[in-house]
């Protein structure tokens, strides 16, 4: 069968021929346009709308496992060329080789966003499979310094974190159930709430002794209007993904024992010296009034 490739960007125009069973079998999105009536074929006109040189490179993707074709080279991704081919191979239905370009995105990204090609193209399915191939880590290391697709990814981790159904590799808590306390304004989910204490006094202990805090949801407050008051603050997503990270996700201090949400990690209590109780004649403003010499923060 013969294709009409129109580039319009360059003003080209060039025919491409394919055995009909090949093209279907390849390029799942014709086949439901071809009618397997073969009197019917010759009717059919097929016109492509694309880079001349993309569609090139993907008929000798079909074609390279035909007796023709053999003594051809197999045609290579390349950061140039990738994000054009994802974005076509989607289109036409070609599955095997689109994920074979969401692998190479994620081993070459950082090469990838060197080139002047437009990642804006990359549509909302594309970036979500080829953001759950990257850690949190990998997507922070990237050197995107036109941030031509460093904050897509981090807005897609941020959206996961929000996923219930979603395993997520990076982190053991999601932010599915997150709400602001309102005694204490911390803000907290299902997990860190029976971990992370309330104002004193809000807590009661449970038939075997162990201690539950008691949280009162604000019912004012609204995740939407933190994530965008988040992102006013910090100006970039991804500064808002770690802080919503640190949010939903906990340790145990290894010196003082308390559970503590990772925002909260150089808020240890502990202490490396004892509190020392001034006399009367001291200059503090009152006797009971301790401070603790190793970092002179007061306690009672």
């Amino acid at each position: 069968m013969v294709i009409h490739v129109c580039d319009e960007a360059k003003n080209l125009k060039e025919d491409f021929i394919c055995p009909r069973d090949l093209l279907i079998s390849e390029m799942k999105y014709f086949a439901e346009y071809l009618s397997v009536d073969a009197q019917r074929w010759e009717e059919v006109d097929i016109s492509v709308h694309c880079d001349v040189h993309i569609f090139n490179w993907l008929i000798k993707y079909v074609k390279r496992n035909t007796k023709e074709n053999k003594d051809c080279e197999m045609p290579t991704l390349e950061p140039g060329n990738v994000i054009s081919i994802l974005i076509s191979s989607e289109f036409l239905k070609m599955d095997s080789l689109v994920e074979q370009c969401i692998q190479y995105c994620h081993k070459n990204m950082n090469a990838i966003v060197a080139t002047p090609c437009n990642m804006n193209c990359i549509n909302a399915n594309l970036l979500t499979r080829i953001a759950d191939l990257f850690t949190h880590n990998e997507v922070d290391d990237l050197k995107d310094k036109k941030d031509k697709f460093r904050s897509k990814l981090f807005c897609k981790k941020i959206e996961r974190l929000f996923d219930p159904e979603y395993l997520n590799p990076d982190s053991r808590n999601n932010a599915a159930t997150l709400y602001r306390c309102c005694l204490c304004k911390k803000l907290l989910t299902k997990e860190t709430e029976r971990r992370i204490p309330c104002i004193p006094g809000k807590i009661n202990v449970d038939q075997h002794g162990n201690i539950i805090y008691i949280h009162i949801r604000d019912k004012t407050w609204d995740v939407h209007e933190y994530l965008n008051s988040l992102f006013e603050e910090l100006k970039s997503w991804r500064d808002v993904y770690w802080r919503l990270w640190g949010t939903v996700n906990w340790l145990t201090c290894s010196r003082c024992y308390q559970t503590f949400l990772c925002i909260e990690f150089s808020h240890c209590q502990y202490h490396s010296e004892t509190v020392i109780y001034p006399t009367a004649g001291s200059s503090l403003s009152s006797v009971g009034t301790g401070i603790y010499p190793c970092c002179n923060q007061k306690v009672l």
